[in-house]
């Protein structure tokens, strides 16, 4: 049942209860006036016979006279009896305008005891008939149940329409988060209606706003991803080319020509073979470790975040022997894998991105704890970001995605003095701890 349903049905039951209990205290009050009009028109009626006995000798004919002016009247009956009790006489009562239901009749119409007065020879038995008046009242009364079951049924209309207005940016709203569960993260609410409703669709804008901008970052992270891949995976195919495979024919040129040496009795010359395939071994393996260690730095093991960040500038420096590396690394084995990895990732991503577009003579590496938490800093005086500011081959996507993974921010930009850039990354106390 839909919540338009509920709320018409709950206000619609109150009405109809509240309409119940005015119905039942019209009903008391209008048995009460009937009870107290009956009640008058005995008294007037046996006020009326008193006085004229008083003033007549009450002789039978001037009895008949005086129960023939009770004829057409609506409330009462007058009988004359004589002293046996039979009927001498009665008055013919009005008859209604219209009939009464007789279950109005019985709830309205009050049962009062017949009025007897004695005369002489006999007696005069006035009897209050309310069907007259009780009819009155239910005209009064079907004019009052028409009026109100009209303005019930116009109450439960007004109720259905407003409730409908008021609910309808539900539906919108509804629809709307049916779109965002599609993927369609630009559909927007119009803040219309009660305030209440307006402020939940400006609510809903903003969060339809800020996902519409996690998934364009993380499909820019995506692309940025696929493409640092194939730079690396580039990178190692030229190294292998390059570094491994050269040694590799070597060695195997070496190692053919050892056995002919072998058996021409030539021992020093495969002496000198064999020591030439040890070293072009011995560069492979340099050349491998290198490469594992680029493909998988930050395994930790035992050493601590210091080390890892000396491997990592190990690695730069025998590359770029050029280069001065300085660094300030404040070591806490409190941090768990998580937080060095992130630490790991910033200082390295930051560095690989000064050597690869900035050509820096310098880059200074800081790690500190204060106050607020963990601090990491990486400067460098390379050409910097120049006047178009940083660009998003600067990996500035992966390392925030990374660092706001640990609650944490990130700031690129230029140094101060004008030339290079400094990555500022700070994880907070719990990230840190």
């Amino acid at each position: 049942m839909s919540l338009r349903v509920r709320l018409v049905l709950w206000l619609g039951c109150i009405l109809a209860v509240t309409l119940a209990l005015g119905c039942g205290l019209a009903g008391w009050r209008a048995g009460t006036s009937v009870r107290a009009e009956m009640q008058a028109a005995v008294s007037a009626g046996q006020q009326t016979i008193a006085n004229t006995i008083a003033e007549t000798a009450g002789t039978p004919d001037e009895l008949r006279r005086l129960i023939a002016t009770f004829n057409g009247n609506r409330h009462i009956r007058a009988v004359l009896r004589d002293g046996q009790g039979a009927v001498v006489a009665d008055s013919a009562l009005q008859p209604p305008a219209r009939p009464v239901p007789g279950w109005f009749l019985r709830l309205v119409g009050p049962h009062l005891p017949p009025g007897v007065m004695p005369v002489p020879g006999g007696s005069i038995t006035l009897t209050a008939e309310p069907s007259n008046e009780v009819g009155e009242v239910w005209d009064q009364a079907a004019d009052a149940m028409r009026t109100l079951a009209l303005f019930f049924a116009l109450s439960v209309l007004l109720i259905h329409w407003t409730v409908g207005r008021a609910l309808a940016p539900l539906a919108r709203l509804s629809a709307s988060f049916e779109r965002i569960g599609a993927g369609d993260y630009a559909a927007r609410i119009d803040p219309a209606g009660p305030p209440e409703l307006a402020r939940l669709a400006e609510g809903f804008n903003r969060m339809a706003e800020q996902l519409g901008q996690a998934e364009s970052q993380n499909r820019t992270l995506r692309e940025q991803m696929l493409t640092l891949q194939e730079e690396e995976r580039a990178e190692l195919a030229r190294d292998l080319h390059d570094e491994v495979g050269p040694f590799l024919f070597a060695a195997a040129i070496d190692a053919a020509t050892i056995p002919g040496m072998l058996a021409a009795g030539q021992a020093t010359e495969a002496e000198e073979r064999a020591d030439s395939i040890r070293d072009a071994v011995a560069h492979m393996q340099t050349q491998i470790r290198s490469i594992l260690g680029r493909l998988r730095p930050l395994s930790f093991g035992s050493i601590g975040l210091a080390e890892a960040i000396g491997n990592i500038i190990v690695f730069w420096r025998s590359r770029h022997p050029g280069i001065t590396f300085v660094s300030d690394i404040e070591d806490d084995d409190s941090l768990d894998e998580a937080a060095r990895a992130t630490v790991c990732r910033v200082v390295q991503e930051s560095v690989c991105n000064a050597l690869r577009h900035g050509t820096p003579g310098r880059i200074d590496i800081r790690v500190t704890r204060d106050a607020d938490g963990l601090l990491v800093r990486v400067d460098d005086d390379g050409a910097g970001p120049g006047a178009d500011g940083v660009t998003p081959g600067f990996g500035l996507v992966g390392m925030r995605e990374r660092v706001q993974a640990q609650c944490g921010t990130l700031a690129i930009a230029a140094r101060d003095g004008g030339r290079g850039l400094a990555v500022t990354a700070r994880l907070p106390r719990e990230a840190a701890a």
